[in-house]
């Protein structure tokens, strides 16, 4: 006694397995090398010696006024935390501080 469809289970069976082949087959041209991907971004986006790069985010120290930074950077656009400005301000402040204590 026979349950089913024998002949449709086996068909189904084969094609289930031409299917995964054809997937594993697509992974392997699509595979990247996570190293690659990295070394394409440092070559995009400016490192410089004090700065450390994680995907599209940089981690800096600015020595002069002692204070660490985020750049970040979407397509074109770079956004900095704290900018340039405010780093320049502080600067300034601290070395007018310094002026007026040592006055």
């Amino acid at each position: 006694m026979q349950l089913g469809r024998l002949e449709n289970m086996d068909q189904a069976q084969v094609d289930h397995v031409s299917k995964i082949s054809k997937i594993q087959e697509a992974d392997q041209k699509a595979k990247i090398d996570p190293e690659e991907q990295y070394k394409n971004a440092t070559r995009k986006m400016e490192v410089q010696e004090n700065e450390v790069l994680l995907d599209n985010v940089q981690f800096g120290y600015n020595s002069e006024t002692n204070d660490f930074f985020v750049r970040i950077q979407k397509g074109e656009i770079i956004h900095q935390y704290p900018t340039e400005n405010m780093m320049k301000l502080k600067q300034s402040l601290m070395e007018a501080y310094r002026d007026a204590t040592q006055s």
